[in-house]
């Protein structure tokens, strides 16, 4: 039997030999003929220069690279030979060339398509000159906590702005009525000082900014247009420049439109569509934060620390006058645009640019594999053409051209999926993340996908490249295929395998953590019933409707239409929605014990009686609103649980009375305190993810500042058919004010988790192309070990083993690999997933229920693995195998 055995070896080695030879030919020839024409132009016969081209192969490649004059076209003829030879061997492997490219592209693109998010947030610069000198302004140490500042704070920093060349003032804004152009329409609309859009070196596309007489009490009413709003509203009229606006029923004329380019990438600026001056008094008695926005123009090489210093002053001596709203140690501070963009998009864009560079990692880690896999095979071709010359750099050179090509197509096949799917990933950003608008493919992003794809070659290129060269020529030439690879290099391959599972793991323990997150969060009951809901805005213009009576005259009427309409069970109105960003206010309670100095603070809405009906919030002491409850009546509020509990610590708060305002007494409150007559259950008010905080309810008829709301439609069948009866409804009121933003409460919360999904998903997506990736590298690992152990295995059999033992054997190698993998990837995730913890709710960042679920799930697909790879093992025919090399 040995004989037949070493028979069959040596017959297969040199049919093997006289394959490779063949293959090796066209290589040969290219190299041979080239010096063959050089020694044929220096005398000497076909003959001689044919055996002198084979004798001096190596040495003169040498001496051309070393000569200066023709060093760039022999590195260049290099460079071509290399390529040609590279996708002519790709070409001969077309299964490798094709599972290698798709792994490639997937984590390429992936990584291309996150990193257009990042490039937009983090890297693009602003489109503002001097943007290194743009600073926010900001107040820090503020005992109510927020850095925004209020009117008296501005003015004082203007007295003391030496070292800038622009202050400006940002009023933050809401939506307003336009008319007098056409159909009503809801526009949102923000306030600005004259230094706001010299401060960002600005010019507009048409027109001016705002002058100095224009942002005093008293002076001209003028707007700015946004460009997007003056191309669709006004279709690009040149003659807007002169022309009045009605907002809410007051008069502005329009001076100017911003360029196209003009962006901010922070709060509700990035929606603004039309800019109005804002009216800034030369004094002001009113300290408190005013929710204003201050940007300021360093002077050229002046520091941050020297423009903090200067305007730090100003807060001391406003403490000095208002002790109780100004800290002891509270300060001017700056933030660069930067600090300031990365603060708006927080840490999820950069947790995903990292977890799909795992993707990547794995890929690459997956094609290393199949290289060296491939490698084994091309043992004897290296050893061949180190026999005739070819130095080992030389080797090297080509397999990692060979490496750099696979990537590059890679690349590119990743692009185009990375273009194709762009819009898909763009449309799950949350809105509030800055730059949303500017997500693309940009000459940026494309350098990185080339820059990517080549590193990415030398990467999974470098180690197959540099084993592979490294050839024992005597052992080649006699080694059989089947041992080729065998040893130090399969226990390589094995140990890649086990590091893709690894960082597959880890992967699928952040997603399945997001994933439980976001499930958590839908089961959140939002403390009211959000079925068959409509809601749809409304303002009301103060110069139609100029007092408290005729705006709520307006409101009552229209609650009342809708009422009566068909399948309509309750209407009310709020001036802010659940999970949208409402407004928190101070507030004292009467005969309470606490000091001045330490206010309190709870969210408050205006609503009217009907709106806890409409929602079905539960009344849990004292009653609800009642349509006395007006401006002629004594003040009354409602309150929640929380605040109940917060505050009166278990005492009863009925008829307790509250001051609404600062801490200072009612010089600096309302009129009159407020009585509390109900307490109502907790509803989440900001986020599913947040505990209910404290909240106070007031009437719409006792609110001055009552000009705008949500109406509330609660219906008996589908909310969105009851939309045509209540557009109608309020045209019959009055035809000049428009219906926004209709929508069912059932996508308000959906918005509200929209960052929860963003996160979710594309982590989610991450991870199941982490496993497939991970999958394939165990299948091709194992499908390999079977291949070499094919005479084994036929030896085991006609020594009696059976086929499931076969099947066991198969299987316990993957099922090795694959749990080594899972043992260090769990050690890993571990310390990682703790960087995620401020994105998880209600589990924990060491879950041990997702560490032991993510485990198995990695355990079963990579024996599944293995499945088929052991199935074939179990078909060997004993008597084929004992013959095979």
């Amino acid at each position: 039997m040995t004989s037949l055995s070493e028979l069959a070896r040596r017959i297969t080695m040199l049919l093997q030999q006289r394959k490779f030879d063949r293959e090796m030919d066209e290589e040969m020839r290219l190299h041979l003929e080239l010096r063959e024409k050089e020694q044929i132009e220096n005398g000497l016969s076909s003959r001689d220069a044919h055996a002198a081209a084979r004798k001096n192969f190596g040495n003169t490649l040498a001496l051309r690279e070393a000569s200066h004059d023709s060093w760039g076209w022999a590195w260049l003829e290099h460079l071509a030979q290399d390529l040609r030879f590279a996708f002519r061997m790709l070409r001969k492997s077309p299964g490798f060339t094709a599972v290698a490219v798709l792994t490639l592209a997937l984590g390429i693109g992936a990584n291309t398509a996150i990193f257009s998010v990042v490039n937009a947030i983090f890297l693009r610069p602003m489109p503002f000159a001097h943007a290194d000198r743009i600073f926010q302004v900001v107040r820090v140490g503020n005992r109510l906590g927020g850095n925004s500042i209020s009117m008296p704070i501005f003015l004082g920093w203007q007295k003391n702005s030496q070292l800038f060349e622009h202050l400006g003032l940002v009023a933050f804004g809401g939506d307003m009525t336009l008319t007098g152009a056409g159909e009503p329409e809801r526009v949102h609309v923000v306030g600005a000082s004259d230094g706001f859009f010299p401060a960002l070196s600005v010019q507009p596309a048409l027109g001016r900014t705002f002058s100095t007489e224009e942002t005093r009490t008293g002076g001209p009413r003028v707007a700015i247009l946004s460009y997007g709003f003056w191309r669709t509203r006004f279709e690009e009229r040149p003659d807007i420049l002169g022309q009045a606006i009605l907002l809410n029923g007051v008069a502005y004329d329009v001076v100017g439109v911003l360029p196209p380019t003009f962006n901010l990438p922070f709060g509700d600026i990035r929606t603004t569509q039309v800019w109005i001056a804002v009216q800034v008094p030369l004094t002001s008695n009113n300290p408190s934060n005013g929710g204003m926005f201050c940007l300021g123009l360093l002077k050229p090489g002046v520091k941050r620390g020297a423009a903090e210093a200067a305007l730090t002053p100003t807060l001391s001596e406003l403490r000095n006058e208002y002790p109780n709203m100004f800290a002891p140690n509270e300060r001017a501070h700056l933030d660069s645009f930067n600090e300031l963009v990365r603060t708006y998009a927080g840490t999820a864009p950069l947790l995903l640019f990292g977890a799909v560079g795992f993707v990547l990692l794995i890929a690459c880690v997956n094609v290393a594999n199949l290289s060296l896999a491939r490698s084994a095979t091309r043992q004897r071709e290296i050893a061949v053409r180190t026999a005739i010359g070819a130095s080992r750099s030389r080797i090297v050179r080509q397999l990692l051209t060979e490496s750099i090509v696979l990537a590059v197509l890679g690349g590119t096949l990743g692009m185009v999926a990375c273009f194709s799917s762009l819009s898909a990933i763009v449309s799950l950003v949350p809105t509030n993340i800055p730059r949303v608008g500017e997500f693309g493919i940009d000459g940026s992003v494309l350098a990185f996908a080339l820059v990517l794809s080549i590193l990415t070659g030398i990467v999974f290129g470098v180690i197959p490249a540099l084993g592979a060269s490294r050839v024992d020529l005597s052992a080649s030439l006699k080694e059989t295929s089947t041992q080729s690879g065998a040893g130090r290099a399969g226990r390589i391959r094995g140990l890649l395998a086990s590091g893709e599972v690894a960082i597959s793991l880890v992967l699928l323990v952040g997603a399945a953590l997001a994933l439980e997150s976001l499930g958590r969060l839908t089961s959140v009951r939002p403390g009211f019933d959000v079925n068959n809901v409509l809601t749809f805005s409304v303002g009301l213009p103060r110069a139609k409707y100029p007092t408290l009576t005729a705006r709520m005259a307006f409101f009552d009427k229209a609650v009342a239409r809708i009422a009566t309409l068909p399948g309509v069970d309750h209407a009310a109105i709020v001036d802010t929605l659940p999970f949208r960003e409402g407004s928190d206010i101070l507030f004292s309670i009467e005969g309470s014990a606490a000091q001045p100095g330490e206010p309190h603070d709870a969210y408050v809405r205006m609503i009217t009686p009907d709106y806890f009906s409409a929602l079905r919030i539960p009344l849990e002491a004292g009653r609800v609103f009642a349509t006395s409850d007006n401006a002629s009546n004594a003040p009354v509020m409602v309150v929640n649980h929380t605040m109940a509990e917060m505050f009166f610590h278990g005492e009863n708060p009925i008829g307790r009375s509250i001051w609404i305002g600062k801490p200072m007494g009612p010089a600096e409150s309302e009129p009159a305190p407020r009585q509390i007559v109900g307490v109502v259950g907790d509803i989440h008010e900001s986020s599913l993810a947040e505990r209910p905080g404290p909240m106070m309810f007031i009437p719409y008829a006792q609110a001055s500042g009552a000009d705008a709301g949500h109406f509330i439609v609660r219906t008996e069948r589908a909310s969105m058919l009851t939309l045509p009866g209540a557009r109608s409804a309020l045209h019959t009121i009055d035809p000049d004010i428009p219906l926004v933003t209709p929508e069912t409460m059932e996508d308000v919360i959906s918005d509200s988790l929209t960052g929860w999904r963003f996160r979710a998903v594309l982590l989610g997506t991450f991870g199941m192309l982490a496993l497939a990736i991970a999958a394939i590298g165990i299948y091709g690992v194992i499908s390999y070990s079977v291949v070499q152990r094919t005479h084994e295995i036929g030896v085991r059999m006609a020594l009696g083993a059976q086929r499931s033992d076969v099947m066991r054997l198969v299987l316990k190698q993957g099922a090795s690999l694959a749990l080594a993998g899972i043992i260090a990837g769990i050690l890993a995730a571990f310390g990682l997933t703790r960087l995620m913890a401020s994105l998880l709710y209600g589990v924990k960042p060491t879950d041990p229920v997702t560490f032991a679920s993510v485990a198995t799930l990695l355990l079963l697909v990579a024996l599944l693995a293995c499945y088929i790879p052991a199935r074939r093992a179990m078909r060997v025919d004993p008597m084929i195998a004992l013959r095979y090399e």
